[in-house]
């Protein structure tokens, strides 16, 4: 027998895609089991559950479409985790743990197409997880988070489009998934729609550049615009990847009210609804904020704030509340901000295209809430652009490609997970927290 006959056959290697792959599972099914433990900890409705989910009972009992000043996607996904899981806390809120989940995933997909790092991608994503922003929304029956999950894959998809040069056929096939993202996201809340406009400011500026055979005397490799950048959409492709899929996938999201209703009209008339609602006047409310408010989180929102027990029980040590606030992690915050900056000179400075996208990404889901005709805002309102924090800290840590950057990279998350984990007592109704507790680290009196 030949020694290449006898020798032990080898396990055939993944490859980056199966890698990816199995990351993403291992991400989904982790963050699933974080997001679910002690879901149902709070047991009645809380902050904004109040509204969807009679919403989704409403749909579960008539098909009847109440509170119609958002568009119906995620009231319907709300619907469907209580059929599944019943009129319950966990039934409540299923569907956000899963859209959480979901997020994560994308998240993960979308920085290993910046970085073209798996494990890079897999901190920007953990940062992303220790933001807190994604932990709490997948546990409350509110909108926001199934706007993110879509978001972030459209984010997703982009970047492999924008950076896909050698396929035509591949690049226009994301570009077409992140238009049906896109139409998803605002089929959520109308605010999707803000990442679509900026997706297509940049293909604007890409075609004005095109236009202008514009071309870069120092080309490098890295840079947002080369003459055969994003070649697969053409004016007609541009046209069916952002206009006709996101409206075709928002359309068909209203198909159960068609039906309801009768008519096609009724989607018409949802839509002057929606406007009618989003102009006029609102009431006040104690935790709004204004959009120039929200890098610095000086307001953030307070879900739930209890304490068991009969009336007359005072909140003490021995009998602490369950509180939870859309409290961002401050150390990934701030410095989340600040690496959002420096992308946003690498990409006018640099001409790169990475820090091109993350900016954009940012920027154009946060910028138009400053004419938010409306002007009732709150800090959960910026949520979407601060799942960009992680991948423009991955660009800040290991673009360099040094070795301090790394461990520097690894010391920040340490701290990150460190800072999460202090602040699940008022992140989560699971860990009740005493007054000694809550003012550890409820920092401020606007907290409050």
């Amino acid at each position: 027998m030949s020694a290449n006959a006898s020798a032990s056959p080898k396990c055939p290697s993944v490859g980056p895609r199966g890698a990816l792959a199995l990351c993403c599972a291992l991400v989904f099914v982790g963050s699933l089991g974080l997001f679910v433990w002690g879901l149902g900890a709070a047991h009645d409705v809380y902050f904004d559950e109040a509204w969807y989910v009679p919403t989704a009972r409403a749909l579960i009992k008539s098909g009847a479409m109440m509170h119609q000043e958002h568009p119906p996607l995620g009231k319907l996904l709300i619907a469907g985790g209580m059929r599944v899981f019943g009129d319950n806390s966990i039934g409540w809120r299923a569907m956000s743990a899963l859209f959480g989940s979901l997020t994560l995933v994308a998240t993960l997909i979308w920085s290993y197409a910046l970085l073209r790092d798996l494990n890079q991608a897999l901190w920007a994503c953990a940062i992303t997880l220790f933001d807190s922003i994604v932990y709490v929304q997948a546990r409350i029956a509110m909108l926001d988070i199934f706007l993110m999950a879509f978001c972030a894959f459209a984010l997703a998809f982009f970047t492999l489009s924008l950076k896909e040069r050698k396929s035509p056929a591949k690049s226009l096939v994301y570009a077409m998934l992140m238009g049906v993202s896109l139409g998803l996201a605002s089929a959520c809340k109308l605010s999707g729609l803000f990442l679509l406009c900026g997706i297509l400011a940049v293909r604007l500026l890409i075609g004005l550049l095109k236009l202008w055979r514009a071309r870069f005397e120092d080309a490098r490799e890295t840079d947002f615009f080369a003459p055969d950048a994003w070649a697969a959409l053409t004016p007609v492709n541009t046209f069916l990847a952002l206009v006709a899929a996101p409206l075709l996938a928002y359309f068909i999201t209203y198909l159960p009210q068609l039906l309801h209703e009768g008519s096609i009209l009724e989607f018409f008339a949802a839509q002057r609804r929606m406007i009618a609602i989003m102009t006029g006047s609102s009431a006040t409310h104690p935790y709004s904020s204004l959009w120039l408010q929200w890098p610095a989180m000086t307001r953030p929102v307070w879900y739930l704030f209890h304490v068991g027990g009969p009336r007359a029980v005072a909140w003490s040590a021995a009998n602490p509340a369950q509180a939870i606030v859309a409290l961002a992690n401050p150390l990934v915050l701030y410095a989340g901000e600040a690496a959002i900056l420096v992308a946003a000179w690498r990409w006018i400075a640099r001409r790169e295209v990475d820090a091109m996208i993350v900016t954009v990404g940012f920027f154009s889901q946060y910028l138009p809430w400053a004419i938010n005709p409306k002007g009732l805002e709150f800090f959960y309102y910026y949520f979407p652009s601060l799942l960009c924090l992680g991948p423009a800290l991955a660009l800040v840590f290991f673009r360099g490609g040094s070795r301090l950057g790394s461990w520097l990279a690894l010391g920040f998350l340490a701290l990150a997970g460190l800072a999460f984990v202090f602040y699940l007592p008022v992140l989560s109704a699971q860990f009740p927290v005493d007054p000694s507790g809550f003012s550890e680290r409820i920092w401020f009196d606007s907290w409050r």
